[in-house]
């Protein structure tokens, strides 16, 4: 029988040929690769969750919605001991009193996100003592920010009420109206771009409730990101 033998140049050739279609494709997918990476960090926003939580109800609602909107974490830490009866009157005055606390970070870097969150509960109708000292000692120019507050009431809670209600209702009415401007000029006068603001009512809700709250707020937040 005869047999059929391939000439060495000819072997040559088509292995030199097989040698460069592989590098040609591995070259291709190495650069490729990057590129697309490139392309969506570049067109992505990105994003960071400033927080300060005295019960851990802030902190919980600022941990479900990072993992909801893919964005960083920082928490606001004050060495004060805040904890307890003694501690929730003592943050009140404080806050009534607009004093400033020593907090860490006193300077996060933010400077590679477009969009800053920051939640804060609310003494005495005012925003946490810690971050209003992070409003003094920062600059958010540039910045898209988002204001979060939490409460044991709805910060609206006597708007409803008209001229024909009793002076007490009607004094708390305008009161609280002219606390919610100065939070929100707080913020606006850090020199960010305001572009939203979402409360929650956080008294005699379970855990449960405040996550199932927090997930409408994922809804609210993309709105204004988007």
């Amino acid at each position: 029988m005869g047999e059929y033998i391939m000439n060495t140049p000819c072997l040559s050739i088509i292995k030199y040929s097989l040698f460069k279609l592989c590098c040609c494709l591995l070259l291709a997918a190495c650069v490729q690769i990057p590129v697309n990476a490139f392309s969506e960090d570049k067109d992505a926003v990105k994003t960071l969750i400033i927080y300060y939580s005295r019960t851990g109800k802030t902190k919980l609602i600022s941990e479900t919605l990072a993992k909801n909107i893919n964005a960083d974490l920082l928490e606001i830490k004050d060495p004060q001991d805040r904890s307890g009866a003694w501690g929730f009157l003592k943050s009140g005055l404080d806050a009534f009193r607009h004093i400033h606390t020593p907090i860490e970070p006193e300077n996060p870097d933010i400077s590679p996100y477009s969009v800053i969150i920051i939640a804060t509960p609310i003494w005495s109708w005012n925003v946490s003592t810690p971050i209003h000292t992070l409003f003094q000692k920062n600059r958010f120019d540039g910045k898209k920010l988002i204001l979060i507050t939490t409460a044991n009431i709805h910060i609206m809670k006597y708007e409803k009420f008209g001229d024909d209600a009793s002076f007490i209702k009607r004094y708390l009415k305008g009161y609280l109206r002219d606390k919610r401007k100065a939070a929100l000029n707080e913020v606006i006068n850090s020199g960010g771009e305001f572009i939203g603001h979402y409360h929650f009512e956080t008294q005699k809700q379970t855990d449960e409730q405040l996550i199932e709250e927090t997930l409408k707020c994922v809804d609210y937040v993309k709105g204004k990101v988007s």
